[in-house]
């Protein structure tokens, strides 16, 4: 299990896919953030902040009900305060895989694709973050999980604009 841990850092940093981690030479914080945000820039001062679509949706989730919810982030202060991340949770993909073995996003739900939702999210001066798994399947059964597809997982995501990813094991 430790191996496979390591092989999918490796490949999301690869890949170019970046977490919510940094190190204190990559910081950097505006001088004139307010200072909920720039406490939050300090390694390790507070969690990632953001937002999940799991506990209050499951797996009734589409575009349109993330796209709102960036905007509700910004409209309502929260991002003022710190919080960056719009996280997509299980139920975002299609049930099987396409012919060269990548995630698809679900068609009916996700409609104009996850790049264009994180395009969209970065617009707003946020993070989107995405979620699989290190099974075959998800924990909702609902796709396929990264098990033999660490690889090309990272590479997808890191295609698609993902900021941060929720990897269960």
């Amino acid at each position: 299990m430790r191996r496979l841990v390591g092989l999918l850092a490796a490949s999301a940093l690869a890949a170019g896919l970046t977490t919510a981690f940094t190190t204190p030479a990559a910081v950097a914080v505006p001088a004139a953030a307010p200072a909920p945000f720039a406490t939050q820039q300090a390694v390790g001062a507070l969690p990632p902040m953001g937002w999940n679509s799991w506990n209050k949706f499951g797996c009734n989730i589409n575009e349109e009900l993330i796209r709102e919810t960036a905007d509700a982030i910004v409209s309502s202060g929260l991002k003022d305060a710190g919080y960056q991340y719009v996280n997509i949770d299980d139920c975002w993909a299609e049930h099987d895989r396409n012919a060269e073995g990548k995630f698809e996003p679900n068609h009916q739900r996700f409609p104009g694709g996850i790049k264009a939702l994180a395009d969209y999210v970065h617009a707003k001066g946020l993070k989107l973050g995405i979620y699989t798994s290190a099974g075959t399947m998800t924990c909702a059964q609902t796709m396929p999980g990264g098990l033999d597809h660490e690889d090309v997982d990272a590479q997808t995501f890191a295609d698609w604009g993902v900021d941060y990813l929720k990897y269960d094991l």
